[in-house]
């Protein structure tokens, strides 16, 4: 966690100022101070707060993350090196920033939010990882910069009211969100993940520091692209493990979970990762998404005994309260119950690192995105036996035009381009029926929506599609509270799927290895043959979570009806539509959540009661 204040207009930052925006972060106890003149910095000791006595220059840098290729980095250095070898990563960040500039930011591959400060120049530069999982918020009003890992602290140090920011809300409760520097607040900004941000004498200047070309890897064979994929997998998990403390991971039993796990205990029997990783199953006993029996076959495999925590019910005061103290979004029902079981198991063992399977269905899902790039390099043959395996005969006239239309479709048809380039729904679909019309209008949601969906400039629909998954705007509202849950645990997450190295190779990877014959991560399935019981790496199905959010929204309903929402009182809204539509997930539910959902909405009914709590206890609006 980091945060800081800088003056504008020259005069010396008030050390209270700080102070205050200290309180309102985790750990707390734990922060170091440093105040300079207009500048001022807040830091987590244990994520790296770098206040040298005497430097040229006068650097100094907060930083908040991990650095995950530091040997490429101290060779990069050269010849200070060696003093930095065993230096904390903000340490290795800022030597690297003396020597290179803020073109440093290109070497970096880890997950890490920072600020610079160069008291000479008095030049501020804070930057974000390439996918982001360190957040980072900032508000700017001529005088002063606020920055913090946390939008609290920037409130804490505002004197003045902040005013909604409809639009962004808007998009929030069509659970339709694809700004990516935007929050509620009409004044307080993200940065965006690859992000930079720098203020020199008042003026602020943001922009895109990750920028890159991928190199294409389509034509590896399939030997190949396992071989490759391994070493890089086997890369990330070591350095998402790298901890003075224990680490653990989560197991649910589904694929993504279970290849975390297995492959890091193999990597720590093969004497390349110093510790064993523990393994953290929470359990449903008697609910449609209990994975007991997946999660149980790689205990077994691997000859190791989880330690199993219980859900929580959904406690719809606790969440209110959350919303009042963090300002935060309360956290999703069914990662609130598991998320804070496991932190507070792993609070009382003394473990800080928890492994995740996050990232999984991001890169690895698949898509046919590829053909299309296959039409327009003339690789007819690879594309036909993609498409039919078995041969042409037997095909109906129904296959082949489902072929057509996803093959040239999107070279001809600018609907099915923009749905082969962006998986995250048409951002010309209607409405979802329970936003008022008049009042999208007015907010312009749907040239909001236009405007943050354009493609990556890259070249290739496959290449476009998925790039898109790198930091999606909705992945952060989600994880942003989830984020801060663990961190006031003193836990930190990691995602070693979504290393950078990894990223690299997967935006080049063939289409053909990530969805082949109808199978999903064909590639993760054959890099992980041995590593999984087989079950398990062969499973197709996958636990759906639905119920926690069904149940945690009626009990919402029971006490404040859907018509009652302040967003429906506002205007904005339409609580009858809502009703209807959760009546019929309700009823699913009570009828054992047999066959495929009602309907595609429950997220957006989510999203309709987060705001309802978000806007009464943290913005402190009344219904």
């Amino acid at each position: 966690m980091i945060a800081g204040v800088i003056r504008a207009d020259g005069s010396t930052v008030d050390p209270a100022l700080l102070r205050a925006m200290a309180e309102t972060l985790p750990g707390r106890d734990g922060l170091q101070f440093w105040q300079d003149g207009p500048a001022g910095l807040v830091a987590a000791a244990r994520n790296g707060a770098h206040w040298p006595e005497a430097e040229e220059g006068g650097y100094r840098i907060a930083f908040d993350g991990r650095l995950d290729n530091r040997d490429q980095l101290l060779d990069l250095l050269g010849e200070p090196a060696p003093v930095l070898r065993s230096a904390p990563d903000a340490d290795i960040a800022l030597a690297l920033f003396i020597r290179l500039g803020e073109g440093f930011l290109s070497a970096l591959v880890g997950d890490f939010a920072m600020a610079i400060w160069r008291q000479r120049e008095r030049r501020l530069l804070c930057a974000r990882s390439a996918t982001g999982w360190k957040p980072l918020f900032w508000a700017h009003d001529g005088s002063w910069l606020l920055f913090a890992s946390e939008p609290r602290a920037l409130l804490a140090a505002i004197d003045r009211p902040p005013t909604l920011n409809q639009g962004f809300l808007g998009e929030i409760l069509a659970a339709r969100v694809l700004s990516r520097t935007e929050t509620p607040w009409q004044d307080i900004f993200r940065l965006a993940p690859g992000g930079a941000l720098s203020i020199d004498r008042g003026h602020v200047r943001t922009w895109r520091w990750y920028e890159e070309r991928y190199e294409d890897l389509s034509s590896l064979s399939d030997g190949e692209h396992v071989e490759r994929f391994n070493a890089l997998f086997d890369q990330a998990l070591i350095s998402c493990l790298r901890s003075e403390r224990p680490t653990a991971a989560h197991l649910s039993g589904g694929l993504d979970s279970s290849s975390i796990l297995c492959r890091a205990t193999e990597l720590h029997r093969a004497g390349r990762i110093d510790r064993p990783v523990g393994a953290i199953s929470a359990r449903y006993p008697g609910e449609p998404h209990d994975e007991t029996r997946w999660s149980r076959m790689v205990e077994q495999h691997l000859g190791i005994a989880a330690r199993v925590v219980a859900d929580a019910r959904y406690d719809i005061d606790e969440s209110r309260q959350w919303c009042a103290d963090t300002l935060h979004l309360p956290i999703r029902p069914n990662a609130l119950g598991p998320t804070r079981s496991a932190c507070r198991l792993m609070e009382t063992l003394g473990e800080r690192v928890l492994l995740t399977g996050e990232g999984g269905d991001d890169w690895m899902n698949g898509s046919r995105a590829h053909w299309p790039d296959l039409v327009l390099s003339g690789r007819f043959g690879p594309l036909l036996r993609e498409a039919f395996p078995a041969g042409l005969q037997g095909c109906s006239v129904a296959d082949l035009r489902h072929f057509l239309g996803l093959s040239i479709g999107p070279i001809v048809s600018a609907r099915r381009r923009r749905s082969a380039v962006w998986p995250f729904g048409d951002p010309a679909a209607p409405l979802p029926p329970w936003i008022k019309p008049d009042w999208a209008g007015r907010i312009d949601l749907a040239a909001r929506w236009r405007e943050a969906s354009r493609p990556a400039d890259l070249p290739g629909f496959a290449q476009k599609r998925r790039y898109a998954a790198m930091a999606p705007a909705h992945r952060e509202l989600v994880f942003d509270p989830i984020l801060a849950s663990v961190s006031r645990h003193g836990v930190e997450l990691r995602h070693p799927f979504h290393d950078l190295r990894l990223i690299r190779f997967f935006m080049g990877a063939s289409g053909a290895m990530l969805f082949r014959n109808g199978q999903r991560k064909y590639l993760l399935r054959e890099a992980m043959r041995a590593t999984l019981p087989e079950p398990v790496r062969t499973r197709q199905d996958k636990a759906g979570f639905a119920a926690p959010v069904i149940d945690a929204i009626a009990a919402y309903f029971g006490q404040r009806p859907p018509t009652d929402l302040i967003a429906a009182k506002m205007g904005w809204i339409d609580g009858a539509v809502i009703e209807g539509l959760f009546d019929a997930h309700r009823n699913w539910r009570s009828s054992g959540l047999a066959g495929p959902a009602p309907n595609p909405f429950l997220n957006g009914i989510w999203f309709c009661v987060a705001v309802d709590m978000w806007l009464e206890n943290a913005f402190k609006l009344r219904p």
